[in-house]
């Protein structure tokens, strides 16, 4: 696609999603002034007018008494109350004096005026966040701002007077705060945003996860504060009675209603009430599985490195979604998240923008059409974004180390080739006579106690050998190798297998790539060569390794043809840098290599090998491949606990493998 066709369908876009946002903004209002010419009836702010003139006129113990609310709510919509359902007000008690001054004027005047202070917040909540935003230009700004003015929840909250863009403009410029850095007022706008608290129950463990105690002392300063105001304005007692009651109303479904007041809200929309309406669900069911979301959604929240923006969309949104109670005005807050996922995509921040663009769009219409599809289709849309964010969140790559310019310790590279061998008489002498000529200026030998002539071979080829006293294993054998390497100045180290199965030919190939600066490791990759069904290649070996290869790519984040290759050349400072030694001593210490890579910012490249399938080739049984893929397995969960924040040793580059004396006189001696 050329750069003007692009620009002439990014334009088209931009029309499209500003005509769709203001289209729905005209029909949102013309249905309000439909709906606002009658009695005002339906509106759920008569129970928000209720507690106001209940708080003024017999004191904040009455309140959250449901049989004087309901009497009350009588009174104001002039409806028989054997035909009514009583909209309890379990909003904190701060948010009533709040909201006090109402009571002075008319059921409709009220109306109107706290209609008018949402559309202001409406106003004030744009503008904060297109004043924050990192890259959003004006064509951008007129499209965020149309789509957030037509988005259907900000229609419900105005119509029914509802409280949500009280609780959207502070958590706004909480996101701003955090976003830049201000932690302790991220915590105090929070705070401030918590008129509806269940909708905001992992914004304090974002705090507590990315260790910001000023946000978190700024969140707890407000909550104490609100909390005098309110037993201040209120009492303890009628303050108690709140919270035990919202409790109830919270993880019961049900309100705690005496006498003959019953409530059922049948405008429920919450993740829990879907999975209770599954085949085969149930509240246990729900609830073992809103825990186990949870403790995903706190594993990414907890993900390093930080990403600012991403972890507070990821908090509101998950919140949101995992909140034991939401209705359709609720789903608000998903302005935050939504304006946050455009805005990363745009300044090129994301992973798949196109995936992230798709997401808003469906979750977009899904919740915009809710009328003419159904109610349940906004809470999708909502669980839509939640999942996106997560997944989103945990592909962060991590933010490489520090690593200094490529140097030799001579006029040019010092390449050392190092073979991990066991048992490997019989095929040694080809595989060291078809190394090409003037490419390796040491060769070393690790045996690991074999029992055959391994080491008389190799002393018999003039290589540099150490053998183990003991078998350590093929990972134990490559610290050997490696450590060795190092202290003989290598500047570039070859793993090569002694038993024949890669052909040496391409060593070459392998040290260019790290000389010229290209990659750090190199594998030499069975997948780029002659097909490996057609070089002998077990059909079995085949699957595993392409499976346990889409796996790594998906959790590292990378894009390598195979992963499982024992061919493979490193650069000094790669081995220098990495904690090898705290590695496995088994098969799975080169997928713990491969991780570390990953892990801490180095680049891999891959050339076309060919693998070698013979009688006196390593040969590996179904059996042990089995246990190597699943302590594979077992390596990438380590690796995403260690970014979650329980350290791993052989994933913190601490290791002074380059400076230790090597001790290997404990267990090797040299041939």
């Amino acid at each position: 696609m050329s750069r003007r066709l692009a620009q002439r369908w990014l334009r088209l876009a931009f029309a499209a999603a500003t005509g769709a946002g203001v289209g729905s903004f005209i029909a949102w209002a013309a249905i309000w002034v439909n709906l606002v010419r009658g009695s005002l009836a339906g509106p759920d702010f008569f129970s928000f007018y209720a507690a106001a003139r209940l708080y003024v006129l017999k004191g904040g113990s009455a309140v959250y008494d449901l049989a004087q609310q309901k009497q009350l709510e009588l009174q104001i919509t002039g409806q028989a109350a054997d035909r009514f359902i009583v909209l309890p007000y379990f909003h904190p008690p701060y948010y009533t004096l709040l909201i006090s001054p109402l009571a002075a004027l008319s059921y409709q005047q009220a109306y109107f005026a706290m209609a008018a202070f949402n559309l202001l917040l409406g106003a004030a909540l744009i503008v904060l966040l297109v004043r924050n935003s990192l890259s959003i230009h004006r064509r951008a700004a007129v499209v965020a701002s149309a789509l957030i003015a037509g988005f259907f929840p900000l229609f419900v909250t105005v119509l029914q007077g509802q409280s949500d863009l009280v609780v959207l403009v502070p958590l706004a410029a909480a996101y701003a705060a955090w976003a830049r850095g201000r932690h302790g007022w991220a915590g105090i706008f929070s705070a401030l945003a918590l008129s509806k608290p269940q909708l905001l129950l992992l914004i304090p463990f974002l705090f507590l996860a990315r260790r910001a105690w000023r946000a978190l002392a700024g969140f707890a300063a407000v909550v104490a504060a609100l909390g005098v105001v309110s037993v201040a304005g209120f009492g303890f007692s009628a303050v108690w009675s709140y919270l035990a009651a919202v409790g109830a109303w919270a993880f019961g479904g049900k309100l705690p209603t005496g006498g003959q007041l019953v409530y059922t809200d049948t405008a429920v929309y919450s993740l829990r009430n879907i999975l209770e309406a599954l085949p085969g669900g149930g509240k246990a069911v729900a609830f073992v599985i809103l825990v186990l979301l949870l403790a995903l959604v706190a594993l990414s929240l907890s993900w390093r490195p930080d990403k600012p923006r991403l972890d507070f969309a990821l908090a509101v949104a998950a919140s949101l979604v995992l909140s034991p109670h939401q209705n359709v005005h609720d789903l608000a807050l998903l302005v935050i998240p939504g304006f946050a996922l455009a805005d990363l995509a745009l300044a090129g921040r994301l992973r798949w923008p196109r995936a992230a663009a798709a997401v808003l769009v469906i979750a977009y219409a899904a919740i915009n059409l809710t009328l003419a599809i159904n109610l349940w289709s906004a809470a999708l849309g909502a669980l839509l974004v939640a999942a996106y964010l997560t997944v989103e969140r945990m592909s962060v790559r991590p933010d490489p180390i520090p690593l200094g310019e490529l140097a030799w310790s001579g006029p040019r590279p010092r390449r050392v080739i190092v073979l991990p061998a066991y048992r490997a008489a019989k095929t040694l002498v080809e595989v060291v006579g078809d190394i090409p000529p003037g490419h390796a200026d040491r060769i070393l030998l690790v045996d690991d106690a074999s029992a055959d002539a391994t080491v008389s071979v190799a002393t018999a080829l003039r290589l540099d050998v150490i053998r183990h006293k003991r078998n350590l294993g093929y990972g134990g054998n490559q610290k050997t190798c490696y450590r060795q390497a190092l202290e003989m100045g290598a500047d570039v180290v070859v793993m090569l297998h002694p038993d024949g199965q890669y052909d040496p030919a391409i060593i070459p190939n392998l040290c260019k790539v790290i000389e010229e600066g290209d990659a750090d490791i190199v594998l030499g990759s069975r997948w780029l060569g002659l097909d490996p069904a057609k070089a002998g290649m077990p059909w079995w070996k085949r699957i595993g390794n392409r499976f346990l290869t889409s796996a790594e790519n998906r959790v590292l984040g990378l894009h390598l043809s195979e992963y499982h290759t024992g061919y493979r050349a490193y650069s000094r400072r790669f081995l220098e840098a990495i904690p090898f030694l705290e590695n496995s001593n088994d098969f799975v210490f080169d997928t713990q290599v491969l991780i570390q890579a990953a892990a801490f910012g180095f680049k891999i490249g891959e050339v076309p090998a060919i693998g070698k399938y013979h009688e006196d080739a390593s040969s590996v049984s179904f059996g042990t491949s089995t246990v190597y893929g699943l302590k594979t397995l077992a390596a990438l969960v380590r690796y995403v606990t260690h970014r979650a924040g329980f350290r791993c040793s052989w994933l913190t580059p601490a290791s002074d493998a380059h400076k230790q004396s090597l001790a290997v006189g404990q267990v090797a001696h040299d041939g």
